[in-house]
């Protein structure tokens, strides 16, 4: 038995178990790691577009958003727990954001938070859910670049000498 001046515990307990606990169905299909750790061509175009070139972190746990530019294309499900490379599971991020979050697995009322957010800012029609699953959009936007220029510096021939 609990002693008199400790009820105060099982509440408390399991308070930080439903704030901390993600959502369900939402994360990545498992724990094997995407093989493109960045967000790339089309995939980071589209995440950085649709955020309108602004940080979409909240101010206040999840009421506001940054004025901040965007500068990083990150995962909301972090790369490293298994999140995937896609844009449903991308956010734009400005510098300060993208640091202090790390591989942070967000809590259910944060990705509830940046849903509601995204329904002010996104264009008519887009998704604003968040899923941490590959679908074949995603596989198809990895495959097309953002510009058409070539990618690599041409150096001159040294054989002129």
């Amino acid at each position: 038995m609990l002693a008199p001046h400790l009820w105060w515990l099982i509440p408390m307990l399991a308070l930080v178990v439903v704030l901390r606990f993600p959502m369900l169905g939402r994360g990545p299909g498992s724990t094997k790691r995407d093989p493109w750790r960045s967000f790339k061509f089309a995939a980071r175009a589209t995440v950085m577009a649709r955020a309108g070139g602004r940080c979409e972190a909240p101010l206040f746990f999840t009421w506001g958003r940054c004025s901040s530019p965007a500068t990083d294309a990150d995962h909301i499900m972090p790369w490293s727990k298994g999140g995937p490379t896609v844009v449903s599971n991308g956010q734009a991020l400005c510098r300060g954001h993208n640091r202090s979050k790390g591989a942070f697995v967000p809590p259910w009322w944060y990705i509830h938070g940046l849903e509601r957010r995204r329904r002010d800012y996104f264009p008519d029609g887009a998704d604003v859910r968040v899923l941490a699953r590959m679908s074949e959009e995603d596989r198809a936007a990895r495959l097309v670049p953002a510009s058409s220029g070539p990618r690599r510096r041409i150096r001159p021939s040294t054989t002129e000498r």
